[in-house]
């Protein structure tokens, strides 16, 4: 009884004042927007992806004639939301492609009124509550994996040392006009590096990562898209994702967590 528990907490999805949180694998996620004036359209949209339309309602229903084919029978809102304000968006089964960013626009006679953002990031489930199910031999087989896999996706550093390697190796096809963007959630959304052809990747940096962050030589012929950062400190201890996109779709997408010590002591 005490397993079963368990497994039903770690599925739950957790809000918090940055967004919303979920494991990969559960059945949807709620992403939350309330609004208290009368609306004739809602737009559910991605902040990092602009051209992606995520979700359109409209007074009549909704439209599905501009929503990006990545989310093609995955969103629903409610029947009454433009009439209640809840204008809430359910995406089923989220993937770790979906972290990002969403904007819900309320627009009325054509003018957007309000835009509510909303953080959402997807993680892989840990490894450790399937341990719970197993018998001895295999429950200390899973703990050793489990503890290379938490390693792999937590990077540990002492403030103080010259740099950190943010790990990314992909196999996917990174042929054409393809951009990188690493970004970090910690205290608030950062851009944290930009690579792609003709683009200011100092311009586009949150001032705090300026001068401070470059990727390994040729990264789209290697497939090696690692992030070094230069002088870590506490203050960029968060969840740094890496998103590598071709006109406007995700070819590959990692989330790993930075922890940064003071000395001894966590910052």
């Amino acid at each position: 009884m005490k397993m079963f528990v368990v497994v039903l907490v770690l599925l739950q999805v957790s809000q918090h004042a940055l967004g919303v949180e979920v494991y990969e694998g559960v059945e949807s996620v709620l992403l939350p927007c309330q609004v208290n004036t009368s609306v004739s359209t809602v737009v559910w949209s991605r902040e990092d992806l602009p051209h992606f339309t995520v979700h359109l309602r409209d007074e009549s229903s909704d439209i599905y004639e501009d929503q990006n084919h990545y989310y093609w029978s995955r969103t629903s809102m409610r029947v009454d939301a433009l009439q209640t304000g809840d204008l809430s968006l359910t995406l089923r089964k989220p993937t770790i492609r979906d972290s990002g960013k969403y904007l819900c626009t309320v627009r009325k006679f054509g003018q957007d009124q309000i835009r509510t953002g909303v953080q959402l990031l997807v993680t892989e489930p840990p490894v450790w509550p399937w341990v719970l199910a197993a018998s001895l031999v295999l429950l200390v087989l899973l703990v050793a994996v489990g503890v290379i896999v938490y390693k792999n996706y937590i990077v540990t550093v002492t403030e103080g040392v010259k740099s950190v390697l943010l790990p990314f190796k992909t196999t996917a096809n990174l042929a054409g006009d393809v951009t990188v963007k690493w970004r970090c959630l910690g205290a608030s959304y950062k851009t944290v590096h930009v690579f792609g052809k003709g683009l200011n990747n100092e311009f586009k940096k949150h001032s705090s990562y300026r001068g401070r962050t470059e990727m390994k030589k040729d990264p789209l012929e290697t497939g090696d898209l690692s992030l070094i950062l230069k002088n870590p400190v506490c203050e960029d201890t968060g969840v740094y994702t890496c998103i590598i996109y071709r006109d406007g779709d995700i070819l590959a997408q990692k989330t790993l967590k930075l922890l940064v010590k003071r000395t001894a002591l966590v910052c």
